[in-house]
Parts: structure tokens; sequence; C-alpha cells
């Protein structure tokens, strides 16, 4: 349940991060019309969660992979799945995140939507944050120096949200360096599963 509360605080902080002032009026009513409109419904079409986690790189370089996984959860009309790889280099460490935000409804449309209007270009003394286009994708790429931190946000066929966050790392170079080893062709198409059955009255 706490991941798919936090997959819904996701996509609002995803509208803020994409320069726009999230509507929590409308978000709050996307949340309730989703719960609402599950009940007694068959489940989204979600994509398997191993085959979300195949997509994780193998290894990203310079780093080593430490940890892979992934889970499918569902509450309150909202389901996710989440695919999460750590990959660290001594003190440094890079977390790739792959989620299908299919079954979010509302929400994961602001999200969409957030992404696809805004254009960012700000650079300070010791960074940036400025939208771009990986693979074919757009997206957002943020980093400071001074605190050794990068992070990459993409939105991936109207679907999928892809993060992939660095600590401790000595350039932004070495983030891009794990973005580019991601397959995101490969992630757009993949397939939901067949839906569940609804519930028997």
């Amino acid at each position: 349940m706490k991941r798919i509360l936090a997959g819904a605080v996701a996509a609002m902080v995803a509208t803020a991060a994409w320069g726009q002032e999230p509507d929590m009026e409308a978000m709050m009513k996307a949340l309730a019309g989703a719960a609402q409109g599950q009940q007694g419904a068959a489940a989204p079409a979600m994509v398997a969660a191993k085959a979300l986690k195949d997509l994780l790189p193998k290894d990203v370089p310079g780093y080593e992979r430490v940890e892979a996984g992934s889970e499918k959860q569902s509450a309150f009309g909202i389901s996710t799945v989440i695919a999460t790889g750590v990959y660290e280099s001594g003190e440094k460490s890079i977390r790739i995140e792959l989620t299908d935000m299919g079954g979010m409804g509302g929400l994961g449309a602001m999200a969409m939507m957030g992404m696809a209007n805004n254009e960012v270009d700000k650079e300070t003394r010791t960074g940036f944050e400025r939208t771009t286009t990986l693979q074919g994708f757009k997206a957002l790429e943020t980093y400071d120096s001074a605190q050794k931190s990068g992070e990459t946000q993409i939105f991936v066929g109207n679907r999928f949200s892809v993060k992939v966050t660095g600590s401790d790392i000595a350039t932004f170079e070495e983030l891009s360096a794990a973005v580019a080893a991601l397959n995101l062709k490969a992630l757009s198409e993949l397939k939901p599963e067949a839906p569940a059955a609804a519930p028997a009255q």
C-alpha cells in the first residue's frame, strides 16, 4: 500500500518537477475517481513485474548491480508495477526505477501532460535543470556538482515512468551512461498482461 501511495505522490511531484504547479484539487478528485471506478470493476491491465525487471540493465559502466527487484501492488483503485535496480561503485550509487503508470488513471495522465507541455532550461553556479530528448522520449535532467547528485526523469510511451538518480557521483556523465544503458524502445513496446476478471457479484 505504501508503494501505491508513493506512486500517487510521485505523479504529483512529477507534475511540479516539469515546471507546472500541480492542481491538488484535481489530483485528489482523480484519486477518488480512480478508487470509485475500480469498485466492482476488473483490475487494470498491467505489465508483468518480471518483464519490467528484465529491462533493468545488467550493469552500468563503472558500476556493479547490487540489487534488482520488482513488485506489483493495487490499492484504492490504483495499481502500479515498479522495478528497481541499484548500482554501486565504492561510495557512489545509482538507482534506476521503471514504473508502469497504466493503472493510475487520471493521476498518471496528469503527470504525462505536465511532461508534454513544459520546457525547462535553468543553470546555477553548481548545476542545471533542463528538458531534453533521450532515445526519442522527452526527459528532464538535473545535476548539482556541489551535492554530487543528479536525476533524470523520462516518460515513455504514454505509460511508463523512468527515474535514474545518482548519489556521490563525480560528473553528470556517469548518470548519462546509466540512462544510455536502458533500452527505452523495448520498454515502450512492453505489453500489459490480460486484466484480471471482475469479482463476481
